[in-house]
């Protein structure tokens, strides 16, 4: 049975899946569509933020299920209403971000109350995530063929979801944090080991964190066997298979957003295509207006 969800820059359909899932509430393969997860319901009278040392679990504070756990036999495929470009532009080169639920150790097993400052909560170092081993495969068509990234990443890895800013000086969360932008993949576990979580939210610049995903990492005969979109010039997906090696849970998919992707064209004045307006551009325009003024001489 597949479902539809509201056009975005997050999966909005579920094609298919098959196999076996996890008892309520993380049952429904439906809940991987749209948004990743932002609070959480701990029980009828505590709600928690999800953060990279409190992940998604239970379901929101309206009641909705919130993550599916896939089974070994499991498999979960979703599209995306537009083609996701292997884009440049995009920072890092990352094209796709997969949210699950890992989280990073913290440095004490006390349950994180909800006035806990991030500012003194710390990361274990050394550093480590409780993750499991999502597999993750693309392709043009539901249908396939599809193409996996099999030696990793994986979609329940490293750079667990952290859904808002943390703001030292009120000791509470604050701003939402960017789902559409990628953590710099450069960032290992030793870079966090031991940061307070306040610390290590800053080194997510910006971003809500899940796994990246740069369709250039493909075995480099999958990534050539990609079509190119004749109108954007590049290869491109647009459907998502989930598997995994373990008990793995998946949150959401989201296309990375950019200047000149599929919703956020070039600003006005951009002439050589780098999504900046600067003297760049004027050099360009300024080289076309001397050789067309020499060529009508």
């Amino acid at each position: 049975m597949a479902g539809i969800a509201t056009a975005s820059d997050f999966a909005c359909e579920l094609v298919g899946y098959e196999g076996s899932f996890g008892a309520n509430p993380y049952d429904d393969p439906n809940v991987v569509l749209g948004a990743p997860t932002t609070f959480i319901k701990a029980s009828s009278t505590k709600t928690f933020a999800c953060s990279m040392v409190y992940s998604a679990w239970n379901v929101s504070p309206d009641g909705k299920k919130l993550i599916v756990t896939l089974d070994t036999d499991a498999e979960i495929i979703v599209g995306f209403d537009h083609k996701v470009s292997d884009d440049p532009h995009n920072p890092f080169g990352i094209d796709i971000i997969v949210f699950g639920n890992a989280v990073f150790r913290a440095d004490t097993a006390e349950y994180l109350a909800p006035d806990t400052d991030m500012s003194e909560c710390k990361i274990a170092s050394p550093a480590g995530v409780l993750d499991e081993r999502v597999v993750v495969s693309v392709a043009q068509d539901p249908n396939g063929p599809w193409y996996t990234f099999a030696d990793g990443p994986w979609g329940d890895d490293i750079y667990p979801t952290n859904a808002f800013a943390w703001d030292s000086q009120t000791a509470d969360w604050s701003d939402e944090l960017d789902r559409l932008r990628p953590v710099d993949p450069s960032l290992g576990l030793s870079d966090f080991a031991g940061l307070t979580v306040a610390q290590a939210i800053e080194l997510y610049d910006g971003s809500a964190g899940g796994t990246g995903f740069d369709l250039k990492w493909l075995a480099p005969g999958d990534f050539q066997s990609l079509a190119v979109d004749p109108e954007a010039g590049r290869r491109w997906i647009q459907y998502i298979r989930v598997t995994s090696d373990e008990l793995g849970e998946v949150d959401a998919f989201a296309d990375v957003a950019c200047c000149g992707d599929y919703k956020r064209k070039p600003p006005a004045g951009d002439v050589n295509n780098d999504c900046r307006v600067d003297m760049a551009d004027f050099a360009v325009m300024a080289g076309n207006w001397l050789e067309c003024t020499w060529k009508c001489e």
